[in-house]
């Protein structure tokens, strides 16, 4: 997951707070780890990605 990406996903968890939309918030966050667990261990990386 790049900068971008991140910028985005914490942007929508923002918005899901003000709107307190917490269990939706929650669910964007572990997906969120997932998605990082997963590059992580899959050993990619951004450029692996392009």
């Amino acid at each position: 997951m790049g900068n971008p990406e991140l910028c985005i996903l914490l942007d929508s968890i923002l918005v899901l707070l003000e709107t307190d939309n917490t269990e939706k918030a929650k669910e964007v966050i572990k997906n969120g780890i997932k998605r990082i667990d997963r590059g992580m261990t899959s050993g990619s990386t951004d450029t692996d990605q392009k």
